[in-house]
């Protein structure tokens, strides 16, 4: 079984110093709001994913500005401990693993969570760009190769969108870009191809969470959309990104900027048959997002062949009660470590988790364990 066993905070958010040796299956943080139950999810979050969920400035996350911060937690792995030491100090941040130096992009797949939040209703609400980067994250996480693709292709994107600048009604411009063109074709095609078969698998696992939080009334489909319209093989991938760039050049030229690529993708999420961005209720959008982070869950069981921590951030207040009983079904069934934040009275859970946890209680940044 894979859990967090303890946790240290210095200087994290309102955390000034906080020691917590937790439950290896489920941990309930309550307190009033404002308190710092969802910044004590954040910790446990970044403990693993190097990042925030809430912001991208690391110094956002120090207790004040200019200050530096500790995350400090020990993993149980395959019945052996591992020590992660994140430091954030003078705008440097530092990731330790049992010692040694470890690199951002080298922990991603270490020690997997998944975060469940109301922020995730933006995956169905936002425009492409919030789904993009949804993606890009747990493909990320699931794939250092296609973490470096991502890398690769990004720098190659804007060096060959400073060069379209450069050569604005210039002869022979083509033959310049023909380079860059081959390599944003190279990478933006393993990209697009990593992409399309994670939405396949995504939609495997989401249909029948989603059938089940309706009630069997409803559906729930996944469609990659492209920039451009590709073959499956990736000989056919290429060719049609390539050609798409040459019909585009001028379009290009006049914009300065690269018109066609997996920068410009977009995830259609469908509730029976329609765009849920467009077409469906607050509560459609809301279980359609639960339904995507509970099947995410599953495939990171089967792709790391390890159960990931789940976080539960107020997730239970914007629920009705039938949608409660079947996430809490899905929790007694997935056998991993959970931490739930809730500012609900928790006599009114007890008959859903039972007695085996352990509570958290957070008062003005101070933890009480019970």
């Amino acid at each position: 079984m894979f859990y967090l066993d303890s946790l240290h905070l210095k200087t994290f958010r309102n955390y000034n110093q906080q020691f917590l040796k937790l439950h290896p299956q489920l941990n309930v943080i309550t307190g009033e709001n404002a308190q710092g139950k969802t910044n004590l999810i954040e910790s446990i979050y970044y403990l693993s994913v190097t990042r925030s969920f809430r912001t991208n400035r690391d110094q956002e996350l120090a207790q004040y500005p200019g200050q530096s911060f500790l995350i400090k937690g020990v993993f149980v792995q395959e019945d052996l401990k591992h020590t992660v030491e994140i430091k954030y100090d003078f705008n440097q941040l530092k990731v330790y693993v049992d010692g040694d130096l470890s690199k951002r992009y080298e922990h991603l797949q270490r020690f997997p969570v998944i975060i469940f939040s109301p922020d995730d209703l933006l995956i169905i609400r936002e425009g492409p760009a919030t789904r993009r980067k949804f993606i890009n994250l747990e493909a990320s996480r699931l794939s250092r190769v296609y973490f470096s693709d991502l890398k690769a292709y990004h720098r190659i994107l804007i060096q060959r969108n400073q060069l379209l600048k450069q050569l604005w009604g210039r002869k022979k411009a083509d033959s310049l870009l023909e380079t860059w063109d081959e390599n944003l074709v190279k990478y933006g095609s393993k990209i697009i191809s990593f992409r399309e078969k994670l939405i396949r698998d995504l939609e495997r696992e989401v249909k029948p969470f989603f059938s089940l939080m309706t009630g069997e009334k409803e559906e729930l489909e996944l469609e990659y959309v492209s920039s451009f319209p590709f073959s499956q093989s990736d000989q056919g991938l290429e060719n049609t990104f390539r050609e798409a760039l040459s019909d585009k050049r001028e379009q290009e030229y006049r914009r300065q900027s690269t018109a066609v690529g997996p920068h410009l993708d977009d995830i259609r999420i469908m509730i029976n048959g329609f765009d849920s961005r467009k077409y469906s209720s607050q509560g459609q959008k809301r279980t359609a997002a639960l339904a995507l982070k509970m099947a995410e869950v599953n495939l990171f069981s089967q792709k790391l062949d390890e159960r990931p921590i789940i976080l539960l951030d107020d997730v239970f207040s914007e629920l009705d009660l039938f949608r409660k009983e079947k996430l809490f079904n899905f929790l007694s069934v997935a056998k991993g470590q959970c931490f739930l934040t809730t500012a609900l009275d928790l006599d009114g859970l007890r008959s859903h988790i039972g007695n085996d946890l352990k509570i958290l209680m957070v008062k003005e940044g101070i933890i009480n364990s019970e």
